[in-house]
């Protein structure tokens, strides 16, 4: 799966967020993220997390997902400034 592809999906769901994508294996398919959002105030790693596996949905779950792996980092604005 193409890293701009994504990325476009996470910032329709994250509008205004910061997302760095970093493929880890040449493969396509094991990722490593960075999303900054303001979206993620007051909310847990947990709930962050599962805020970004919405937003992918069927690319991330299920046997025949495009995407395999994702490593992610997940900040509000305040947390990087």
């Amino acid at each position: 799966m193409d890293s701009e592809v994504i990325k476009a999906r996470l910032l329709e769901a994250f509008p205004g967020s910061e997302v760095i994508l970093a493929d880890l294996t040449g493969t396509r398919d094991h990722w490593s993220c960075r999303i900054v959002a303001e979206a993620f105030d007051g909310l847990s790693p947990i709930q962050r997390h599962q805020k970004v596996y919405a937003a992918l949905g069927d690319w991330i779950l299920g046997d025949s997902a495009p995407i395999h792996a994702l490593q992610l980092a997940t900040y509000t604005p305040q947390e990087t400034a």
